[in-house]
């Protein structure tokens, strides 16, 4: 039977094209997303004043959806910015940063440990950490701040907020909008993700490495600080040390939990967010005892303030594209109708849709959407195409989801964007756009191949 296409599918259509063009353009696109939320709201409810409550109902929905992410990843934030104050996150990444021995070996190091650090506390504040101490360690053994700065956005932006397989905000964002588990994209980008480094990464070595010839590090120590000179030098407090190897041990803990219970999406982010919750209690009481009550409100500020801060946008981004996809019941009741699923059986009775058609056309869009910077912000986007786009070209939905997933935080996340990769480049004290046009030909080549795994996949 035709899907018969009425007003509201139209203006879904016409304001995801904008909200897309948008981006491309670099410009931001909540306001863009509140209008299409009033026009589609106004067409699908048929009144002014319904229009107005499902703007409002659909920016709650997705707050209730994605409130569990923010959650840990502020909790996160604020233990990261307590072991900054007491210094266990000064022993952690110095005692992390004694294997590095050359600019071959810093590279790696750099990357891996900046990798595994993000997995659990996201790349920006995972930076923040490694880029004080580890950073300058690097420099100082001959790495230049761009080959650190390569490093450091290609596996903590490239690989671990690309998959975010342990905080799982990434995936969960991806699978709310296809309709889909979590597990099963996470699944999916497992193959995806290692076509991508396999390609990448190598590239991005050899690139580095042959500009790194003839690198003198004695003018770039200067501008890192005489913590280079005397890094070995410092000494921290028993206290300090105490924390770094607790928090460590517990973490660890967390892992081998989630492995042997096999726990995953909610479950495994109430485990960690309680963890870091429980740790940041403990501390901060330990180290500042009777004023540990405020201090300890300050450190739980600046975490919310940075996950209200970095998730704020995408409330009101995904609140559009939820209206067109899975929650458009939860957000209009009984006239919420699946508006991209329709439009995409419209498109398929048209024009014949296969996996050659529809994993570029996801990829290519997931890039686009990354170029405003975000990543995250069009994942409701991927995830909704994926469900729409999957079923109508009979593939399978949790690779078209993976992928754009993929290409979308990829670029946007911290790899080719030079405005992305701001954080990257203040640590490393270098210019942005020039870790980005180092990364820009590995990471489209990795994009290339993941997508052709893609397809064979489907």
């Amino acid at each position: 039977m035709a899907v018969q296409l009425t007003l509201a599918h139209w203006l879904y259509l016409f304001f995801v094209i904008a909200v897309v063009v948008t981006m491309f353009l670099r410009k931001d696109t909540p306001l863009i997303c509140l209008i299409g939320a009033l026009c589609v709201g106004w067409a699908v409810t048929g009144s002014f004043l319904g229009a107005v409550q499902s703007v409002f109902n659909a920016i709650v929905v997705t707050a209730i959806e994605l409130m569990g992410i923010v959650a840990v990843i502020s909790l996160m934030v604020a233990l990261s910015k307590q072991m900054e104050k007491s210094g266990a996150a000064a022993v952690l990444i110095r005692t992390l940063g004694k294997p590095i021995k050359g600019p071959a070996s810093a590279f790696w190091f750099v990357g891996i440990i900046t990798a595994i650090l993000a997995l659990f506390i996201w790349p920006t504040p995972a930076v923040a950490l490694i880029g004080s101490l580890l950073v300058p360690v690097a420099v100082s053994a001959g790495l230049s701040p761009v080959g650190a700065g390569v490093a450091i956005a290609m596996f903590a932006y490239g690989i671990s907020l690309t998959t975010d397989f342990v905080i799982q905000g990434a995936p969960t964002l991806t699978a709310k909008a296809a309709g889909l588990p979590v597990g099963t994209v996470m699944s999916s980008m497992v193959p995806l993700i290692i076509t991508w480094a396999v390609i990448a990464i190598p590239l991005t070595y050899y690139f580095t490495m042959k500009a790194n010839k003839g690198y003198d590090p004695k003018k770039d120590i200067e501008i890192f600080g005489e913590s280079v000179v005397h890094s070995k030098d410092i000494k921290h407090s028993s206290f300090a040390k105490a924390e770094a190897t607790i928090v460590s041990l517990a973490f660890l803990v967390d892992i081998i939990l989630m492995l042997a219970l096999k726990l995953r999406g909610g479950d495994a982010t109430a485990l960690l967010g309680g963890t870091a919750a429980l740790l940041l209690l403990i501390f901060t009481l330990l180290q500042y005892k009777s004023e540990g009550l405020e201090v300890g409100v300050d450190f739980l500020r600046e975490g919310f303030m940075f996950g209200v801060k970095i998730f704020a946008p995408v409330f009101v981004i995904a609140a559009l594209f939820y209206m067109g996809g899975g929650p458009a019941t939860q957000i209009f009741g009984s006239a919420g109708k699946p508006l991209l699923f329709d439009l995409s059986n419209a498109l398929a009775a048209k024009v014949p849709l296969n996996r050659f058609a529809v994993a570029p056309m996801q990829a290519i869009i997931g890039a686009i959407t990354g170029l405003d910077g975000s990543g995250f912000s069009g994942l409701p986007l991927m995830g909704t195409l994926a469900g729409g786009l999957g079923t109508a070209a009979s593939v399978k939905t949790s690779v078209m989801a993976a992928l754009g997933q993929l290409t979308a935080v990829n670029t946007g996340g911290g790899t080719i964007v030079p405005w992305a990769l701001i954080a990257v480049a203040a640590v490393c004290k270098t210019k942005p756009e020039e870790i980005a046009r180092k990364n820009f030909v590995p990471v489209i080549l990795g994009f290339v191949g993941a997508t052709i795994v893609a397809m064979i996949l489907m």
